[in-house]
């Protein structure tokens, strides 16, 4: 499992218009891994930001 501690972070960068892709690279996570945590804090919008 993620920590919490890490959750808030992957929130945060995501929030602040980091990709999922470089939240993953950074953090060592899979990709989807990112995007199920995003997912289950509410936060994750399948459209892309640009």
């Amino acid at each position: 499992m993620i920590s919490e501690e890490k959750k808030d972070v992957v929130k945060n960068l995501y929030l602040s218009g980091i990709g999922e892709e470089f939240i993953a690279m950074q953090l060592d996570l899979e990709i989807p891994m990112v995007i199920s945590v995003l997912k289950e804090l509410g936060v994750y919008s399948s459209e892309k930001k640009e």
